[in-house]
Protein backbone atom coordinates (compact mmCIF):
# COMPACT_ATOMS: atom_id res chain seq x y z
CA UNK A 1 0.00 0.00 0.00
CA UNK A 2 2.96 2.34 1.02
CA UNK A 3 4.63 1.71 -2.32
CA UNK A 4 1.39 3.05 -4.59
CA UNK A 5 1.11 5.71 -2.01
CA UNK A 6 4.65 7.11 -2.93
CA UNK A 7 4.43 6.19 -6.61
CA UNK A 8 0.70 8.62 -6.55
CA UNK A 9 2.90 11.18 -4.30
CA UNK A 10 5.93 11.33 -6.77
CA UNK A 11 3.44 11.18 -9.74
CA UNK A 12 1.64 14.05 -8.11
CA UNK A 13 4.98 15.90 -7.51
CA UNK A 14 6.18 15.27 -11.18
CA UNK A 15 3.26 17.06 -12.49
CA UNK A 16 3.52 19.92 -9.82
CA UNK A 17 7.10 20.32 -11.26
CA UNK A 18 6.35 20.56 -14.77
CA UNK A 19 3.73 22.92 -14.60
CA UNK A 20 6.42 25.24 -12.46
CA UNK A 21 8.98 24.71 -14.82
CA UNK A 22 6.40 25.26 -17.50
CA UNK A 23 5.27 28.55 -15.76
CA UNK A 24 9.10 30.02 -15.58
CA UNK A 25 9.97 28.89 -18.86
CA UNK A 26 7.47 30.38 -20.48
CA UNK A 27 6.39 33.44 -18.82
CA UNK A 28 6.87 36.85 -20.84
CA UNK A 29 9.29 38.39 -18.22
CA UNK A 30 11.95 35.57 -18.37
CA UNK A 31 11.45 35.01 -22.59
CA UNK A 32 11.52 38.75 -23.13
CA UNK A 33 15.21 38.79 -20.93
CA UNK A 34 16.29 35.70 -22.39
CA UNK A 35 15.50 37.41 -26.15
CA UNK A 36 17.27 40.16 -25.24
CA UNK A 37 20.37 38.74 -24.11
CA UNK A 38 20.23 36.98 -27.32
CA UNK A 39 19.83 39.54 -29.60
CA UNK A 40 22.39 41.70 -27.66
CA UNK A 41 24.93 38.92 -28.29
CA UNK A 42 24.26 39.22 -31.92
CA UNK A 43 24.15 42.82 -31.78
CA UNK A 44 27.73 43.11 -30.56
CA UNK A 45 28.78 40.46 -32.94
CA UNK A 46 28.06 42.25 -35.71
CA UNK A 47 29.62 45.47 -34.36
CA UNK A 48 32.80 43.73 -33.56
CA UNK A 49 32.80 41.95 -37.28
CA UNK A 50 32.09 45.27 -38.91
CA UNK A 51 35.23 46.75 -36.42
CA UNK A 52 37.35 43.93 -37.82
CA UNK A 53 36.33 45.13 -41.60
CA UNK A 54 37.09 48.18 -40.45
CA UNK A 55 39.87 48.14 -38.90
CA UNK A 56 41.81 45.30 -40.20
CA UNK A 57 44.35 47.26 -42.35
CA UNK A 58 46.16 49.25 -39.56
CA UNK A 59 45.55 46.94 -36.43
CA UNK A 60 47.01 43.55 -38.18
CA UNK A 61 49.84 45.68 -40.37
CA UNK A 62 51.05 46.56 -36.96
CA UNK A 63 49.97 42.84 -35.71
CA UNK A 64 52.31 41.30 -38.36
CA UNK A 65 55.01 43.82 -37.91
CA UNK A 66 55.88 42.95 -34.39
CA UNK A 67 58.40 40.85 -33.26
CA UNK A 68 57.39 37.60 -31.67
CA UNK A 69 58.12 38.64 -27.88
CA UNK A 70 55.97 41.84 -28.67
CA UNK A 71 53.31 39.85 -29.67
CA UNK A 72 53.05 38.02 -27.12
CA UNK A 73 54.64 40.27 -24.27
CA UNK A 74 52.63 43.56 -25.32
CA UNK A 75 49.45 44.20 -24.08
CA UNK A 76 48.68 46.00 -27.09
CA UNK A 77 48.71 43.09 -29.59
CA UNK A 78 47.16 40.17 -27.21
CA UNK A 79 43.69 40.00 -28.59
CA UNK A 80 44.89 40.49 -32.34
CA UNK A 81 44.65 36.98 -32.86
CA UNK A 82 41.90 37.24 -35.23
CA UNK A 83 44.20 39.15 -37.74
CA UNK A 84 44.38 35.63 -38.93
CA UNK A 85 41.39 35.81 -40.83
CA UNK A 86 42.45 38.91 -42.34
CA UNK A 87 46.07 37.70 -43.42
CA UNK A 88 45.69 37.15 -46.88
CA UNK A 89 43.41 40.64 -47.05
CA UNK A 90 46.75 42.16 -46.68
Amino acid sequence: MTAVVDIIRGMIALVALTILLGTVALNPFVTGWIGGFVYNRHVQNVGLEEAHERYFRTICTDYYNASFPDRWFSARHWGNGWCSDYKDRL
